[in-house]
């Protein structure tokens, strides 16, 4: 307690004692009472211990995903409609004041100002200006979106020194690729599912708009069959013919699917690996150590 008087003066709330309780790490502290007799001490320890927490968040276009880390290990995860993000956020951060420290991957265009007057802690934004763990070898890095670039890191963190290819089908499907070296070398971008779904109605007079349906067959017989062929082998070709693109320049390419609509190609792609829930958030946590450490 050296040099820290001042924690004379601390008392242990209600709410920080259940907390206390209710975690692993901190009952090893009520342990240490018995060789640890000052109770101002002891709370100066819980204070350190609760800081430990850090926040991850990926703010997309509709849903916002955000995890908890605490020792290197998420300790819980939620969902956040982004519309709301403002409110959501302020809400955590007044139940979780002590947050060390948060990286935020935003696509939605939040204003960095209003979420940073709404705590103390470290914020840590995704773009090309932080420290990555790859080198970018892109005319135009300023315009490279933060989705791109996280998954991107989560990439070196899982997959490192392997020549990598990430598909990400989400509104839209990117296809992004990093060496073997960790240069970043580029991609391409196309609609993705829904957004090829909603062209019909928006472009057309007749078409109908049609929610998201498997196809068997390529050879379709009703007008909305032929929508759900059109879009579906649409885009299982297109991501088959980007595989065989990176297959034949690169040996040893290691495919990772990921992204809301992931599952919609499921067993369709031979060798690829879909990435876990976690896969994200635990790249961008790596991120934020780099850049907070």
């Amino acid at each position: 307690n050296q040099g820290h008087k001042d924690f004379q003066s601390f008392a242990l709330p209600t709410e920080l004692r259940y907390r206390i309780l209710k975690c692993d790490k901190y009952k090893m502290v009520f342990r240490l009472q018995q060789i640890i007799p000052n109770k101002n001490l002891l709370v100066f320890l819980i204070i350190v211990l609760n800081a430990i927490m850090n926040l991850v968040l990926d703010i997309g276009n509709t849903f916002s995903k955000y995890s908890v880390f605490d020792l290197d290990k998420i300790k819980h995860k939620g969902l956040w409609k982004s519309n709301d993000i403002v409110e959501s956020f302020k809400k955590w951060i007044k139940e979780n004041p002590r947050c060390k420290s948060i990286i935020i991957s935003d696509v939605f265009g939040i204003e960095t100002s209003i979420l940073e007057s709404m705590t103390e802690s470290r914020i840590v934004w995704v773009s090309n200006k932080i420290k990555l763990p790859f080198k970018l070898k892109y005319k135009s890095p300023g315009s490279l979106g933060a989705d791109r670039l996280s998954l991107l890191a989560a990439t070196i963190n899982k997959y490192p020194k392997k020549n990598s290819l990430i598909i990400d089908l989400g509104t839209c499907i990117t296809y992004d690729f990093i060496d073997k070296s960790g240069n970043y070398l580029g991609g391409s971008i196309s609609p993705g599912f829904s957004l090829r779904y909603k062209s019909f109605k928006s472009f057309t007079k007749k078409l109908p708009e049609l929610e998201f349906q498997s196809s068997n067959k390529i050879m379709a017989n009703s007008t909305e069959d032929c929508i759900h062929s059109g879009v579906y082998f649409g885009i299982l070709g297109e991501v088959k013919h980007q595989i065989s693109f990176y297959k034949e320049k690169y040996k040893n390419l290691t495919i990772i699917l990921t992204g809301g609509d992931a599952d919609k190609l499921a067993n369709k792609i031979k060798n690829g690996i879909f990435a876990n829930h976690n896969f994200l958030a635990e790249g961008l946590y790596k991120l934020l150590k780099l850049n907070t450490e």
